[in-house]
């Protein structure tokens, strides 16, 4: 391939902060922008499962809380020298039916999954901005856009990322700080490890994604690089989608609604 192709997707130089990164599509993320050159702190309130190669520390955060947030950053930029690219991901599963759904529960699904992105997107661009740019990536979902009737309080926390993108994109422009987001759809993670075990109900969740199958964590890798690098300098308040096809499918479709009301 073209070299001058290749430079632009090179992180060589940049910094990067990725929360949510003890495992799953974190740890996939933070090694992919390891391996493209990238300085990476990587986050979680949780120990890491894997061990990193390449320029990579790590640094126990919880994003719910503003104090956490600006150490991280602040850590990012004491370590490394800079912030470049801000990786939002860190995410709690959980809800319920909207009957069933407790306060408690929403206030843990929205404080981690929504109020996080924002604080660690907030500080992000407060050094951004002073830098004279970069870059935001927030993990949403196709949950982002499509409903499911057992998981209210995740369903809003993932419609709220997918605003706060489009909004923050249009604040920061002038400051040549790119938001975007990404939405996964079904993936073989530890958070989907409970679904992974269950044949019965792993089958309507496969029926409803076109290409057959869950995707690795690997596979959001090159979409993370091109968000990150040059090779997007254009783009803002934009939300690739990765799901095998669902939502071109229609979401949920006639093969899954049964099983899904069965169990309301």
């Amino acid at each position: 391939m073209n070299e001058k192709i290749l430079r632009l997707f090179d992180l060589s130089g940049k910094v990067a902060v990725v929360t949510g990164a003890a495992r799953g599509l974190g740890a996939a993320i933070v090694q992919g922008l390891a391996n493209a050159g990238a300085r990476v702190l990587a986050s979680d309130i949780r120990d890491p499962d894997v061990t990193f190669e390449g320029q990579v520390e790590f640094f126990h955060a919880d994003v719910s809380s503003h104090s956490e947030v600006k150490a991280l950053t602040k850590q990012a930029v004491s370590c490394f020298g800079s912030l470049d690219v801000m990786f939002c991901n860190a995410a709690v599963p959980g809800g319920a039916r909207a009957e069933d759904e407790t306060e408690e529960g929403w206030g843990n699904v929205m404080n981690v999954n929504a109020k996080g992105v924002f604080l660690c997107a907030r500080e992000a661009a407060r050094i951004m901005r002073e830098q004279g740019g970069g870059s935001i990536i927030n993990t949403a979902s196709v949950l982002s856009f499509i409903g499911n009737p057992t998981a209210l309080s995740y369903c809003a926390s993932k419609g709220a990322i997918a605003q706060m993108t489009r909004v923050m994109a249009l604040e920061w422009a002038k400051y040549n700080i790119r938001v975007n987001a990404i939405a996964p759809g079904f993936f073989n993670t530890p958070l989907n490890a409970g679904l992974l075990a269950s044949e019965e109900y792993m089958r309507p969740i496969l029926a409803k994604i076109p290409m057959g199958r869950g995707a690795e964590p690997e596979e959001i890798v090159g979409t993370a690089i091109y968000l990150a690098s040059d090779a997007s300098h254009f783009m803002t308040g934009t939300i690739l989608v990765i799901d095998g096809g669902e939502m071109a499918a229609g979401g949920y479709t006639d093969a899954i609604l049964p099983f899904i009301y069965d169990t309301l």
